[in-house]
């Protein structure tokens, strides 16, 4: 059953739980659902598809689709991807794009849930999606009915892979942190069918990647403490000096959680130091402030797969922890879909050969001092060496890419012809035009993992030894 959105109006959200709790006292409230039977592990099985049916009424339906509104005014300490204050960041956000959260039924295998949240998410993902049905979702199991938990879980992520026609991107690339010892979310996929009365019946959207959610559940799993400070940069030039007051940051690290006045200031005198710091006094202090270990493997993998449209490019898409107890930062990897060389900065070629010693695009003090800093690059060559001799191994890469694809291929079929000849092209390692939407004018063509593999293997192995200095991309 499907509450409409009229029985809904006037109750206010924190009342809500309350009232459904009340069998039968009111037409249409009933008790939440019995907690869920499944386990996390269950759900993100890598080669798992579920069936996930989302039931809306029509007037939610249409109220969830994205508002544009005016673009939030550029400061000088906003990045040209940041949104309004206390709002979203990325690109969409900053086109003045915002997205709302309503209130939808979940059937999700053979579970059921009343009165998840469930909105559209994604920036440039979005944008390029936009005319079409299959866009990115989140769901909130808390949004409207308090104490609903998947798994054990409040939130999921289902990502429509629009710049990634395989669908593999994101599920391979995470393994391969985890392996390397960086936090990564693990995944699965789904297929998505919607409900709208009048609009929508079980209609079939396609294939999505079903994606761990990083939050204080994930945190505490991977750091073993609670009350840690989660944060979303969104900056080409992470951790400057913006001032004394918190105001000027906020924006900027986009926290997740409610921070203290001590996370608050630990985190402006991490930028202080960064900024001001000497060369040598960055290089002797840097293990105050950072997990040194944590930074060079991710920056290693990072690397590696020649992820542009991270913290080497535009700054955004990774996830800052700042623990509670050692008052150090790690990074946490996220927003794979374009990995593996795909993201369009510099050629082709340019992204396979990708610089070890100078892989970012632009400027910024952090990297900067960082590649120069003996501590890190000891420790950051000794992690590529690592990556490159044992945890990337291109037979074993190449055989999960074949599996995957005899697994998703019928659920890809069923969207349309057009995608399941998108999906063979890059299954089977050729190249493919991308729609990239705005900001570029025509089709770019990609070079899928599978192909990317074996070239980027090789330059990282020839600058390791010094055969190569690898490329570097100064503009866009």
């Amino acid at each position: 059953m499907i509450l409409s959105h009229s029985t809904r109006t006037g109750f206010h959200s924190s009342l809500l739980c309350s009232f459904l709790c009340i069998a039968g006292s009111i037409q249409g409230a009933e008790k939440p659902l019995a907690p869920s039977s499944l386990e996390a592990n269950e759900v993100f099985e890598a080669k798992k598809i579920w069936d996930i049916h989302l039931k809306f009424t029509a007037e939610d339906w249409k109220s969830m689709e994205p508002v544009n509104g005016p673009r939030p005014e550029r400061g000088r300490n906003r990045s040209f991807l940041q949104g309004p204050d206390g709002g979203r960041n990325g690109i969409a956000a900053a086109f003045g794009i915002t997205f709302n959260y309503v209130w939808a039924d979940l059937e999700f295998g053979t579970e059921s849930f009343r009165g998840i949240g469930i909105r559209h998410k994604g920036n440039g993902t979005f944008l390029s999606s936009r005319s079409s049905l299959k866009r990115s979702l989140k769901i909130d199991m808390n949004q409207f009915v308090k104490r609903q938990k998947l798994a054990g879980m409040t939130q999921l992520n289902l990502h429509n892979s629009v710049r990634d026609p395989s669908g593999m991107n994101e599920s391979i690339a995470y393994g391969l942190f985890r392996k390397a010892g960086v936090p990564a979310p693990r995944t699965s996929y789904a297929k998505v069918y919607v409900t709208a009365p009048g609009l929508h019946e079980r209609k079939y959207f396609g294939l999505y990647n079903l994606v761990e959610d990083v939050g204080s559940l994930f945190t505490e799993k991977h750091f073993n403490v609670s009350k840690g400070a989660l944060l979303k940069p969104v900056t080409p030039n992470l951790f400057a000096d913006l001032g004394s007051e918190w105001g000027d940051y906020n924006q900027t690290y986009d926290p997740k959680s409610k921070l203290s006045k001590r996370q608050k200031k630990r985190i402006i005198e991490i930028c202080k130091f960064v900024s001001n710091s000497s060369r040598q006094e960055f290089a002797n202090e840097i293990e105050k402030y950072f997990d040194l270990e944590n930074l060079a493997k991710y920056l290693a993998m990072t690397v590696w797969l020649s992820d542009l449209d991270g913290i080497l490019g535009p700054g955004q898409n990774y996830y800052l922890y700042l623990h509670p107890e050692t008052q150090k930062f790690s990074f946490i990897a996220w927003d794979q879909d374009q990995t593996f060389g795909q993201f369009p900065r510099g050629t082709q070629e340019q992204r396979e050969g990708l610089s070890i010693n100078r892989p970012w695009n632009g400027r910024g003090a952090f990297l900067e001092k960082l590649f120069v800093s003996d501590k890190f690059k000891s420790k950051y060559l000794a992690a590529l060496g690592s990556i490159n001799n044992s945890i990337i191994r291109i037979p074993e890469i190449e055989k999960q890419v074949q599996e995957l694809a005899g697994v998703l291929r019928e659920s890809v079929k069923n969207e349309s012809e057009e995608r399941l000849k998108s999906f063979d092209k890059a299954a089977s390692g050729k190249i493919f035009p991308l729609e990239m939407g705005p900001g570029f004018r025509e089709p770019v063509q990609t070079t899928p993992l599978k192909s990317f593999m074996g070239a980027r293997w090789k330059s990282v192995d020839d600058q390791l030894k010094g055969r190569s200095e690898g490329a570097t991309i100064r503009g866009r």
